[in-house]
């Protein structure tokens, strides 16, 4: 009978030092989650490329999402690794924008993802439109991320220069040419990643 009170004790001793460490991991994920990214063969192609316009086209589940969030991440904190493409680097603060078909999208996939690689500790300011939808984040450095939708005006999309561009999921003609318009001086990067639904 003391044997397996015992051993009912250390049982629950073990799931609590788990608990403990999972929660240890959580936050270390939180903190540093650029970190433990690993990517797939899609999106290590994709990162590994010299070109100025990259594009992820592929089924659902495949990470183009967490490859559009990973890139923007890491041109804003700068923390490249040693495989990245030594073209597609900045060494500066930057203008950067993300665009998607809706802004619900933003809420629902494209917050979760960069915040998952984006440390809290880095950013300075978090500005959210009407239907607390993200607008603007200014990091510490002095970088900036704004978020677009198709849904806006195409006013919106005139008129700014950018280093970076993602754009999850295809966008109008006339917001696309707007924002190529705005990264001309600054010979700025572009990632796309949407899958071909309708297209």
């Amino acid at each position: 009978m003391n044997d397996s009170v015992s051993e009912v004790l250390s049982e629950k001793e073990l799931l609590l030092e788990l608990e403990t460490l999972d929660a240890v991991q959580v936050g270390r994920r939180k903190a540093s989650g650029l970190s433990y990214y690993i990517p797939n063969k899609h999106q290590l192609r994709a990162h590994q490329s010299d070109a100025r316009m990259v594009l992820v086209c592929g089924a659902n589940r495949i990470g183009k999402s967490t490859l559009g969030a990973v890139e923007l991440a890491m041109h804003l904190t700068r923390k490249y690794p040693d495989w990245w493409s030594k073209k597609r680097r900045f060494y500066r603060p930057i203008k950067a924008i993300v665009v998607c078909d809706a802004m619900q999208k933003i809420e629902k996939v494209i917050e979760p993802k960069l915040f998952e690689y984006i440390p809290m500790s880095y950013i300075q300011d978090i500005k959210r439109i009407t239907g607390h939808y993200l607008n603007r984040v200014t990091c510490k450095d002095g970088s900036t991320i704004d978020f677009l939708s198709s849904e806006q005006d195409q006013m919106s999309f005139e008129g700014a220069n950018w280093d970076f561009y993602w754009g999850d999921e295809p966008q109008r003609k006339r917001q696309f040419d707007g924002i190529m318009r705005g990264l001309v001086d600054t010979q700025g990067f572009t990632v796309l990643t949407f899958t071909p639904l309708v297209e």
